[in-house]
């Protein structure tokens, strides 16, 4: 099924830096507090919900915003290819969103992610 372009069929886990091993070479939404500001050599480091450094590879304009969710394919445990990056605003709750995503990924993940 898809909802206005997206498509709802195959969602996109939502991850924290504990979790990004888990699926190496597949799309995910990480949702993180920028950490230098600016994008080097093609890159954003962005601190995770859990406290863990992530390099994104950036494909697209990035939001000036604090923090962003990033949507795209975990390259390796600590990169992910981000190919679409939506800005978060400059407040945002980042110890709730870290045990949404150990929820999703944990005990309800039947909810949220089709087997």
């Amino acid at each position: 099924m898809t909802i206005t372009g997206v498509d709802v069929t195959n969602p996109a886990p939502r991850v924290n830096f504990e979790l990004m091993n888990h699926y190496i070479g597949k799309r995910v939404t990480l949702v993180g507090k920028v950490e230098n500001g600016a994008v080097e050599n093609g890159v954003l480091k962005v601190k995770t919900s859990d406290e863990g450094m992530v390099d994104v590879i950036v494909t697209s304009a990035v939001p000036q915003d604090m923090f962003i969710e990033v949507d795209g394919i975990v390259e390796s445990t600590n990169t992910i290819r981000g190919d679409s990056i939506v800005g978060f605003g400059n407040s945002f709750d980042m110890g709730n969103y870290n045990e949404v995503c150990k929820l999703i990924n944990g005990k309800y993940k039947s909810v949220f992610l089709p087997a």
